[in-house]
């Protein structure tokens, strides 16, 4: 009998130890799998969004008019079509390598098919670059749960001898097998969260050595998944030539906050901010100097906002501010000190500009005082804005003063 027992005793430990390593082996194919897959998407993602971020810039340029240089339209057009060949996005080339002729000479009925192809072109690069964002996502769940069903797997196997032997194994196992079901889904809320669960469980809940370091591991790939998903939202969200807030993101929270003065019954402003003469700095010190500017100044702009604002590029030289829970006066005030900040600021080349400094021209418009939608707003500080640079530029104007003068006309 003695005998028996002595032989059953190894046997289930070598299944045990069995089953541990082919779990393990099973688990680092999966990650490695995960990782090499998971590193191709996020290259793709990078890719698709260079191709996006081309498009739109070429976009407006397109749409700028006659007095575009040709020679910088066909640059640009190349770099998209690079870009395009990179993404492998052999429709989006063909359509605009059929529009090259249209670059020059063309007449207004060309432009605007040539500009009607380029918006679809821009259409397709947003649908496929958010649905290369949607691959990364769902990769993330796959691999979590596959995670997870081998997790289930390996404790269906091995109850019956960790019930017995390592009960102090067998809870937070069980537990941890719960939480880590819960991620499939809402990624990446549920990963931060049930990061978090496991760590506190640690500091609670019986465990062994072994428990603390397998917990451990997992709350330590959770926050890896966390930030990398973040850095993702961030790639959505932001300009990628001044790292500020990108139009999509600045329209969606602009929307966001009409709806919510509206119930709370406060204000909103925005601010347009213009560099004055920058075309002229463009064509005399080359685009790359000038994007040298337009990164110093989105500097100068996130610097003075204040923590509540949302500071944006809104497209080529011109960029917006958004002033949650904010009047007018508030937002004159916080765009003169920006104003005078820009103007202080040493730039390069800037003694051959017509006032021998660079110079912002900007435009305030408040909700509800100048407008009933978020779309009327940005047109009516668009305009505070070209009243701005009529009047002289280098000055901020405000669309309430405008509105006044058109009155007592």
């Amino acid at each position: 009998m003695n005998s028996s027992t002595e032989t059953i005793k190894p046997s289930r430990l070598q299944h045990i130890t069995l089953a541990g390593t082919v779990f393990l082996v099973v688990v680092g194919a999966v990650t490695g799998g995960f990782v090499l897959y998971r590193n191709a998407l996020v290259e793709t993602l990078r890719y698709k969004q260079a191709l996006y971020t081309d498009l739109v810039a070429f976009r407006g340029k397109a749409a700028a008019g006659s007095d575009t240089d040709t020679l910088v339209m066909q640059f640009m057009l190349d770099k998209v079509l690079e870009s395009a060949a990179e993404a492998e996005e052999p429709g989006i080339a063909g359509l605009l390598a059929q529009k090259r002729y249209k670059l020059k000479n063309a007449s207004a009925s060309d432009r605007e098919i040539f500009l009607l192809a380029l918006d679809r072109a821009v259409l397709k690069s947003d649908i496929e670059f958010r649905s290369a964002l949607d691959d990364c996502t769902r990769a993330s769940n796959q691999f979590v749960t596959a995670v997870s069903l081998l997790f289930l797997l390996l404790f269906l196997f091995v109850r019956k001898e960790i019930h017995r032997n390592y009960i102090m194994t067998l809870i937070p196992l069980e537990r941890l097998s719960q939480k880590i079901s819960t991620m499939n889904r809402s990624i990446p809320e549920s990963v931060r969260d049930t990061a978090e669960a496991i760590r506190n469980d640690l500091a609670v809940a019986p465990h062994s050595s072994e428990i603390s370091r397998l917990t451990g591991t997992l709350a330590d790939f959770c926050a890896e998944i966390d930030a990398k998903n973040k850095k993702l939202d961030e790639l959505f969200i932001r300009d990628e030539k001044t790292n500020l807030y990108n139009y999509r993101h600045f329209k969606e929270h602009l929307i966001m906050e009409i709806e919510r003065s509206k119930r709370a019954g406060d204000q909103v402003s925005i601010a347009m901010i213009d560099l004055d003469h920058f075309k002229r700095y463009n064509d005399e010190h080359g685009h790359i100097a000038g994007d040298r500017v337009l990164e110093q100044l989105a500097g100068i702009i996130a610097e003075q906002c204040r923590a509540s604002d949302m500071p944006s590029r809104f497209g080529g030289e011109e960029f917006t501010v958004l002033f949650p829970q904010t009047g007018t006066e508030t937002a004159m005030r916080i765009s003169e000190r920006l104003r005078q900040v820009i103007c202080a600021e040493p730039v390069a080349h800037e003694k051959r500009q017509p006032e021998g400094r660079l110079t912002v021209s900007i435009g305030i418009a408040s909700f509800p005082a100048d407008a009933t939608d978020w779309y009327t707003l940005i047109n009516n500080a668009d305009r505070a804005l070209y009243h701005a640079k009529s009047n002289g530029r280098n000055q901020v104007c405000a669309f309430s003063s405008i509105s006044k003068k058109e009155e007592q006309v």
